[in-house]
């Protein structure tokens, strides 16, 4: 029996400012030159202006939703986020 590679399209990012050796936003702006496409959103309870300004600018942020956020809220920028392709 033979397995097969299936390839799957990731459509969006959810990804927290603060993490293990890399900032949020610098993870956003590395995963947009490689794959544009991808709708960004990041968490974030600790992150500056300027670090979001700068997500936004470079990684083509969709949306940056503070902690403490709500389900409500993440599920509507997920929304909004889909829309978008």
């Amino acid at each position: 029996m033979s397995l097969t590679k299936t390839a799957i399209d990731i459509l969006i990012v959810v990804s927290d400012w603060l993490m293990p050796g890399i900032k949020g936003d610098d993870f956003l702006i590395n995963l947009h030159k490689k794959y544009p496409k991808i709708i960004k959103l990041m968490l974030t309870g600790q992150a500056d202006e300027e670090a979001i300004e700068r997500a936004r600018k470079h990684a083509n942020l969709h949306q940056c939703i503070h902690k403490p956020w709500t389900e409500e809220e993440l599920v509507e920028a997920i929304k909004t986020g889909m829309a978008k392709l």
